[in-house]
């Protein structure tokens, strides 16, 4: 029992730097001024609808509601009793991404394009190379890549980076939808929202990859999720 424990912390300690990267890199893009990803657009168009209703709404409650029905949804199609852990893995990735924003860094303001342009950079990376420690961690964390790997089980999909696509692009459609509602006519998405929902599924696998032929991490396997 010892030695399996001891086994899992190398994991651990992964899983755990990969949450806090990834939070960061979205903290970054978010306060970047220059576009989210999809999935962050509509969370943020939930937050601009739900916020006057409640008095308090943050971006992380928004993405909760998010990615706790991914979660059901990936329940249902897996039906594996590992993948619940992702409940903690939601509440953690928000809990940090709302810390950045409302306790380390209060008054982090852009001034600048290109300071805007340098912030998002370093974000896209963050986020990219955090999801893909948590991916080699074998924890399940990040409930946007379960849900795919649940899609493409689902379908008997091959190629990871085109269900990820696809399925990042459908958020556009609750953008659009939580804009008309709100009167904001969804006006956070951006042309650079619509290129991270090409790249972000080819960057995590390409870089997932990369990790795994670094000889410091190939005794991390990658769970297969198909």
């Amino acid at each position: 029992m010892k030695k399996k424990i001891q086994a899992k912390i190398p994991h651990m300690v992964i899983y755990t730097l990969g949450m806090i990267i990834a939070a960061l890199g979205i903290f970054l893009m978010k306060n970047s001024e220059l576009g989210l990803g999809p999935w962050g657009v509509a969370a943020l168009e939930l937050q601009n609808l739900l916020e006057p209703v409640f008095g308090f709404f943050t971006f992380g409650m928004a993405s909760a509601i998010h990615t706790y029905t991914m979660l059901f949804l990936v329940l249902i199609i897996q039906r594996k009793l590992k993948t619940t852990f992702v409940i903690f893995s939601i509440f953690f990735l928000n809990f940090l991404v709302d810390g950045f924003d409302l306790i380390v860094f209060p008054t982090f303001d852009v001034q600048h394009v290109y300071e805007g342009i340098a912030v998002h950079s370093l974000g896209f990376f963050g986020y990219v190379f955090g999801t893909s420690w948590i991916i080699i961690s074998g924890i399940p964390g990040m409930v946007l890549e379960e849900f795919t790997f649940a899609i493409m089980k689902l379908f008997k999909g091959k190629s990871y980076s085109t269900y990820r696509i696809v399925i990042s692009y459908a958020a556009f459609v609750l953008a659009i939808l939580y804009g008309w509602i709100s009167g904001t006519n969804a006006s956070s998405i951006t042309v650079l929202s619509f290129f991270l929902g090409v790249a972000f599924g080819p960057a995590i696998s390409n870089m997932v990859k990369a990790l795994r032929r670094s000889p410091w991490l190939k005794k991390f396997k990658l769970v297969p999720h198909h």
